[in-house]
């Protein structure tokens, strides 16, 4: 209670003693009574006054020094002090604490992708300038390496220039995938397929197992081609000679699953908490740059972002010195479907499409049991015990594709301009032989038995 309210109550009595007819002068006589609880009444507003305005006011000047950018500035919690203000200021806390951790991500990213430009422009200079200094009394071989690692250089930077612009309009909520229509994973797997067999390492087996019937989903095709070949493309990376790689499709649980299996050397449990954020390689931690070098790091962050959009989740799961799975879940939907949604009439399978999908989670099973150990350059490591990262809501010898060949007219990709140059060291080396691995017959699946 304020002075403001003490005070009427004092001429309330004051009329009401006048109209009882006794005299003023008896009045007076109380007010030394009134007094000491007129001091009472001001200490209790007083108290209540400070207990109430002082967390206020503290949150008050926290939020002034956040504005002149003290972003370690935080609220004392005492435990013992009323709950609404308790939870004032532990919620305020931990807005300060969120917005701490981003900044710290985005100085961290701005470091990182400042280094990263840098050293392909640092190249590019370097060989320039060699060029420049020498004229024309170059060595004909110093000169094919001088062009071919500013070549390199320059497509490395373009892509890590690429890459970071997806991933800001990601950042800015800006839509990543182009205009969506429903479309069969056998044809887009049958594209990677054709690509990824034109460059990979005789040395490496790679294997796509396909069903015969069609899986549909309702997406943009090339940002899923750019995903299975970022994932099959560092499966290779990661397998060395003798090793294999095997690329499957099938459809269970109303959702269409692809998983890239390789055997190579495996990814630490510390590196599978962090393998999907930007500018993170496993090379940083196990120094085998060899192995993954020349991506930009960017690779996974965009897989993830590109299949969260579609309403997917990737699943990672590895184990030192025997190999990486990661899988792919995308909602699958009907033929003539546009609006992107899963039918609950796909969830229900006929018994070829179940017979189908047994077939392919056999050869899954010995892609992961029975295939050959790479031989690794490295010095062996303890197993560790397999470890599974969900996120979301990460050549060739022969081929098993089990769908329908791909249409005469459908577009052909280009291996240069799908996947990311796998030398990144700053020792160049020549060109390769332009001459491709030997394409092995392929071998398509079963019809479909019929559903009688």
């Amino acid at each position: 209670m304020t002075m403001a309210g003490v005070v009427p109550i004092v001429i309330c009595h004051l009329i009401v003693f006048s109209n009882s007819g006794a005299p003023l002068e008896d009045y007076f006589r109380y007010v030394p009574l009134y007094l000491p609880l007129l001091l009472i009444l001001l200490g209790v507003n007083w108290f209540l006054s400070d207990l109430i305005l002082r967390p206020i006011t503290q949150l008050l000047t926290a939020t002034t020094k956040l504005v002149s950018e003290d972003i370690r500035q935080r609220l004392e919690v005492d435990p013992h002090e009323p709950l609404e203000t308790l939870e004032l200021r532990k919620s305020f806390n931990k807005l300060l604490n969120r917005l701490e951790e981003s900044l710290n991500i985005q100085c961290q990213f701005v470091a990182d992708a400042s280094h990263e430009l840098r050293t392909p422009l640092t190249s590019i200079q370097g060989y320039t300038k060699l060029l420049l200094r020498r004229g024309g009394n170059i060595d004909a071989n110093l000169l094919a390496e001088a062009l071919q690692t500013i070549s390199d250089e320059s497509g490395r930077l373009i892509r890590l220039v690429s890459d970071l612009l997806q991933l800001a309009r990601a950042d800015a909520g800006q839509a990543i995938i182009n205009q969506q229509e429903v479309v069969d994973l056998r044809l887009v797997l049958t594209s990677v397929e054709d690509t990824v067999m034109v460059i990979a390492p005789e040395q490496i087996e790679v294997q796509f197992i396909i069903p015969p019937t069609p899986i549909y989903v309702f997406a943009d095709s090339d940002r899923l081609k750019q995903v299975f070949l970022n994932l099959t493309n560092n499966a290779i990376k990661a397998t060395q000679a003798g090793g294999k790689v095997t690329v499957t499709l099938r459809f269970t649980n109303n959702q269409a699953i692809i998983r890239v299996i390789d055997t190579g050397i495996g990814i630490a449990p510390a590196d599978q908490q962090r393998i999907f954020d930007r500018f993170y390689r496993v090379e940083r931690s196990r120094t085998r740059s060899r192995l993954y070098g020349g991506g930009t790091g960017l690779g996974l962050a965009i897989a993830l972002t590109i299949i969260k959009a579609h309403g997917g989740a990737i699943e990672l799961e590895s184990e030192l010195n025997k190999g990486s799975t990661f899988t792919v879940r995308l909602p699958v939907t009907d033929k003539d479907d546009k609006s992107g949604l899963p039918p609950t009439a796909l969830t229900q399978m006929t018994p070829s499409e179940r017979r189908n999908n047994e077939r392919i989670a056999e050869a899954e099973r010995k892609s992961e049991s029975t295939q050959p150990q790479p031989q690794s350059s490295f010095a062996p490591e303890p197993a560790a015990p397999n470890n599974v990262a969900s996120i979301g809501s990460s050549s060739s010898s022969s081929s098993n594709l089990a769908a329908v060949p791909t249409p005469p007219d459908a577009p052909a990709s280009s291996a240069s301009d799908s996947l990311p140059n796998p030398s990144s060291n700053s020792s160049p080396s020549p060109s390769p032989s332009p001459s491709p691995n030997p394409r092995p017959e392929r071998v398509f699946g079963p019809p479909p038995e019929d559903d009688d």
